[in-house]
């Protein structure tokens, strides 16, 4: 009998076990979860999920984080419910420290960078969540349909000049996007295409023919997006056509600052420290560098415009270009104009018949930012690939919101307080005592 009851007992402890095993190996397996939080935390939104079911080709996420680093765990969370949702998502946490080479030829500059990489395009992320993340891959996976114009024919930077003014890593850099980029000459078209994305004017100096601030205008007044970054060495009629059209005007002179002896061992490069919020500047923490600019003042327009970029306190706008020339300059107090100076403003005009048309535009008192030599520089690269984004309205495709949860309180009276206190640290011990006690005194008997 006692054999019966031992041969019982054994069967029982290795069916449990096998019950145990199994089910730890199904759970592992399923990789089953419910979120029954009220605002869905651990759960992605309905347009994330959508996005993901979209996707048919392979998406790589490289994250640049450092062991420990703040929010790594975070997004590795946030990441694995991405995968789940799509097997073609696939991400790799990285140690830059421990990957030099891999950290330079993506570029990063800190921990807490990440890479989405998908088909042939590529975009960089900081500290992202949900939004920035679905938005990133909103925008990679889509087929943008137009063109990149550039305007030639007044003496500006381009793609196929030697030296200085190239624009071939421009090029390159819109290319990696997926944008197709092409030279106009506005004389010859006649018109702005009606596949043009933006349009960008690099380094005019040449002054455009009436005809062409038409053309511009046109462009401009049905929705036309447009980026200028202006030549500060040479004026011309576009100075004041910016001014008549958007309020933006042009002031005498030449911004120096401090800071740009240190960055490129010359007072006369100006250096961007300071970004106001917007679109483009938002999680912007990269310095950006203009190696000779103008300071740009905003006039009553018939838009909205507002600074993008600003100078630090230390630099000023020299007017005395004699002395200048001479290697003379110091700000001259009543004469000179004392930092922080613009030297970037944002346009932007709605239609008032049409709410969906809209005018955006960028204007730079540079234009040696975007050329070879300098756009890889600092935080050039990443304000150029922003800037076309907000200017061809995809900075945000995407607004991810999920249920918000009120503020709610618990209000407990003094005996309320009293048994939550005493039960679970008297009662329940000392009832737990008393079991023992009666179940050594019943087995004694």
């Amino acid at each position: 009998m006692k054999m019966k009851n031992k041969g019982q007992l054994l069967l029982t402890v290795l069916l449990g076990l096998f019950i145990l095993v199994g089910i730890n190996v199904l759970v592992k397996k399923i990789d089953w979860q419910m979120d029954l939080t009220k605002n869905k935390r651990y759960s992605l939104s309905k347009s994330s999920q959508d996005l993901l079911k979209s996707i048919k080709e392979k998406v790589d996420v490289l994250c640049f984080y450092r062991p420990g680093e703040r929010g790594k765990k975070q997004l590795e969370d946030l990441l694995r419910l991405y995968a789940k949702e799509n097997k073609l998502f696939n991400y790799e946490f990285i140690d830059p420290d421990r990957a030099p080479g891999l950290a330079k030829e993506y570029e990063i500059h800190q921990s807490g960078e990440v890479i989405v990489k998908f088909k042939n395009k590529k975009e960089k992320l900081f500290l992202p969540d949900e939004e920035k993340l679905s938005n990133a891959l909103m925008r990679l996976s889509s087929e943008e349909k137009g063109k990149i114009y550039i305007v030639s024919g007044h003496g500006e930077a381009s793609l196929f000049a030697g030296g200085d003014r190239s624009l071939s890593k421009l090029k390159k850099i819109l290319n990696e996007q997926g944008l197709k980029v092409e030279e106009i000459s506005l004389v010859k078209a006649g018109k702005v295409p009606e596949d043009a994305l933006t349009l960008l004017i690099v380094g005019a100096k040449k002054d455009f023919l009436e005809s062409e601030l038409s053309i511009l205008k046109e462009y401009l007044d049905q929705g036309g997006r447009l980026l200028v970054a202006l030549m500060a060495e040479e004026k011309n009629n576009l100075w004041g056509w910016l001014e008549s059209e958007l309020g933006v005007q042009l002031k005498q002179g030449f911004v120096l600052d401090p800071v740009g002896k240190l960055v490129l061992g010359s007072f006369m490069a100006a250096v961007g420290q300071d970004y106001p919020y917007h679109p483009i500047t938002e999680d912007f923490n990269f310095m950006t560098v203009f190696p000779t600019a103008l300071a740009l003042e905003i006039k009553a327009g018939k838009g909205k415009a507002s600074p993008l970029i600003k100078s630090s306190e230390g630099a000023w706008l020299e007017t005395d270009l004699k002395r200048l020339k001479k290697g003379e300059a110091q700000f001259d107090e009543g004469q000179d104009v004392r930092g922080p100076l613009n030297l970037a403003v944002w346009f932007e005009e709605k239609d008032k018949k049409d709410r969906k048309k809209e005018t955006r535009i960028l204007v730079f008192g540079d234009d040696d930012w975007l050329t070879d030599k300098y756009v890889e520089l600092g935080g050039n690269k990443e304000l150029l690939s922003k800037g076309l984004s907000w200017l061809r309205s995809r900075e945000k495709l995407l607004s991810l919101s999920k249920p918000k949860v009120a503020n709610s309180f618990l209000f407990l009276s003094q005996g309320e307080k009293l048994t939550i206190t005493v039960v679970p640290l008297l009662v329940l011990p000392l009832l737990c005592l008393l079991l023992a006690g009666l179940v050594a005194l019943r087995r004694r008997s």
